[in-house]
This record gives C-alpha cells, sequence and structure tokens, in this order.
C-alpha cells in the first residue's frame, strides 16, 4: 500500500437502480471504509429566479392579487421547483394558496397550461369568496 492510497480522496459516482457507480476505477481494500456526501441535483435557476418568474407569470395571466411563494426543488429525471401560488388582498396580506405552479430548474420553463391557469383562477375565486368579509345588507 502507498503513502497515496492513505490520503482522503474524492470520487464521483451516480446513484442507478439502488446502486452507487463510481465514475472512475477504485482502488480499495477489503472492508475499507467510504464516507459520501450527497450532492443536489445540478440545477441553473435558483430557487428566487423561479419565483419571481412564477410571481410575474400569474400578474401577466391571472391577477395582480397573486404572488409566488418558497419554491421546493423536485427531483424528476428534469429537476423543477415547485412554486405555491399565493393569493393575497392589499389590506389583510396573505389569505392561502391556489395552486402550484413547476419551473424547469434549468431552463426556467414555466409548466402552465391553459387548464391549470383556470384551475388558479378558480380556486382564488373561490378562496377569495371564503376569505371576504360578510357584508351586512340589513342596512
Amino acid at each position: 500500500m502507498s503513502e497515496t492510497d492513505l490520503l482522503p480522496q474524492t470520487i464521483s459516482a451516480v446513484y442507478e437502480g439502488g446502486v452507487f457507480r463510481p465514475l472512475a476505477d477504485l482502488k480499495l481494500g477489503e472492508r475499507q471504509q467510504v464516507r459520501l456526501h450527497i450532492l443536489p441535483p445540478a440545477v441553473r435557476v435558483p430557487a428566487e429566479v423561479a419565483r419571481r418568474k412564477v410571481s410575474r407569470f400569474v400578474l401577466d395571466q391571472i391577477s395582480y392579487l397573486m404572488h409566488g411563494g418558497e419554491p421546493t426543488l423536485v427531483e424528476t429525471p428534469s429537476p423543477r421547483w415547485r412554486v405555491p401560488v399565493i393569493l393575497t388582498f392589499p389590506a389583510r396580506g396573505a389569505v392561502g394558496a391556489v395552486g402550484i405552479l413547476e419551473v424547469d430548474a434549468n431552463t426556467g420553463e414555466i409548466y402552465a397550461s391553459p387548464n391549470l391557469v383556470e384551475e388558479l383562477t378558480r380556486n382564488a375565486r373561490s378562496l377569495a369568496e371564503r376569505a371576504s368579509p360578510e357584508t351586512d345588507t340589513t342596512g
């Protein structure tokens, strides 16, 4: 065993089919201890950019009373940010989430079909009706 074999090494590996596969040949002794440091998937679009993209999208497409909430990274074959869409009232602040939009974490593309936009709109109307103070019509 050489002196370099005793030094700590950084080895790159991928996880496939339930097994870690090193990307280079390893010279390991039998029963040699190994530590793993798991890295998050590489993303090109930061969480804050995904949130701002969703905020701009709902402002342009649905209502100025909505914005993007705190993104969560979802590990799929193509990583995505899952961003809640939040309804707010000027005098009250955040009322609640009306749905979720996903943003491709590599390209920044927003996944929003016309049906999803309609669903967000319906959910926002429903939440707004439930959250609005009742008006007194007995005058």
